[in-house]
């Protein structure tokens, strides 16, 4: 098969095409999306990923983030089996018009990414002051 999704641990969908084959699987991270004023944030979990392995990028209106695992290996240990493979997290989201794409901000901590992403100006609620004609 050229391209087949398989399911794995905890119901994460990952694919596997001959061209990723030799990088592992490209797994689709679960993700919380909330909503509060004037800020949404994603909570994308990313087990197994070092900050520094992780790339959040915008490009068109398309916010992606992708991050690599590798297969841990203790030092001075040889592998005689494993369950836990490297691979890739991948997940794209389109963003609306009223986030403003500039100011994204990314923290990671325990194996969860937290994009916070701010409303632009102009969706941000306003308050009109009625004035006594």
């Amino acid at each position: 098969m050229a391209n087949e999704v398989k399911k794995s641990g905890g119901d994460v969908a990952r694919t596997e095409t001959e061209e990723t084959r030799d990088m592992g699987p490209t797994f689709r991270p679960a993700t919380d999306i909330f909503e509060k004023d004037d800020v949404v944030t994603l909570a994308i979990d990313m087990p197994g990923v070092a900050p520094d392995s992780v790339d959040v990028s915008v490009e068109n209106r398309s916010l992606t983030v992708r991050g690599r695992i590798e297969s841990p290996a203790p030092e001075g240990y040889r592998r005689i089996y494993a369950e836990y493979a490297p691979g890739t997290f991948e997940r794209a989201f389109s963003l609306p018009e009223t986030i403003d794409a500039g100011g994204i901000e990314a923290s990671h901590k325990n194996g969860v990414l937290t994009l916070t992403l701010e409303k632009s100006e102009a969706a941000k609620p306003k308050q009109i002051k009625v004035k006594a004609a």
